[in-house]
């Protein structure tokens, strides 16, 4: 990734974590799905782009360890004053695109919504790398519309959307200078379409599931074979 994009993202995060409230929103909608995507026998996992935490911590109650990056200081400072009753998270402020893996370290290795910042095709070998075999690669990320039956997803989504921020977010008064914040970084996002995430995933890992889902997202699934 390019240094001044890198350094962007990263002052972009470092300024959002000071303003982060709790509550329901469109990744953490998704958690239970994710959390299902676990193997049986699931011991160490890699949350890369952990943000405060929360999902590493739905993974410390399940796993024996839990490896938690993120690229902004601010973003791990808030998940370990909000994880402190978990001693099986390792909190690290870590870039992944210069991460020099060991390999087979992992039985599962997690992203939510961070992919779309990073050079997805150059990262996929070293996260295979580092996962140990039968182990699974789980990505949940943003979506590009690309076709009318994407824009018509919006139908339900959008009303849905309000619904839910109504029901489940009523307690939560955003400042200004949150969304301030969250407006400045949603300005330079790019996110990849359906066909794009299926081509890039499918072309490095063979039998890999990508699939579609509301509030424009979507989810890939591959797991790591012995011949992998």
């Amino acid at each position: 990734m390019h240094e001044s994009l890198t350094q962007k993202i990263r002052n972009d995060f470092d300024r959002i974590a000071l303003h982060d409230q709790e509550g329901w929103d469109h990744n953490n909608h998704y958690h239970c799905f994710l959390l299902k995507q676990l193997p049986a026998q699931c011991k160490t996992v890699l949350d890369i782009g952990c943000g405060t935490g929360e999902f590493s911590r739905l993974l410390a109650k399940r796993v024996e360890r839990v490896v938690a990056i993120d690229l902004s200081s601010n973003m791990i400072e808030v998940a370990k004053q909000r994880s402190r009753q978990f001693s099986n998270i390792d909190f690290q402020v870590a870039d992944v695109s210069q991460w020099d893996p060991t390999a087979e370290q992992f039985d599962v290795i997690v992203s939510i919504a961070t992919l779309h910042h990073l050079p997805v095709e150059s990262l996929l070998p070293n996260l295979k790398a580092a996962l140990k075999s039968g182990g699974r690669l789980v990505i949940l990320d943003l979506l590009e519309h690309e076709t009318l039956q994407d824009k018509l997803s919006d139908f339900i989504a959008v009303p849905l959307n309000w619904l839910l921020q109504a029901l489940k977010n009523s307690h939560i008064q955003q400042s200004p200078e949150a969304a301030a914040a969250m407006r400045e970084h949603l300005r330079t996002d790019e996110y990849l379409t359906l066909s794009q995430a299926r081509r890039i995933y499918t072309s490095s890992l063979r039998r890999a599931k990508v699939r579609k889902h509301l509030f424009w997202r979507y989810s890939m699934v591959w797991e790591k074979s012995a011949a992998a």
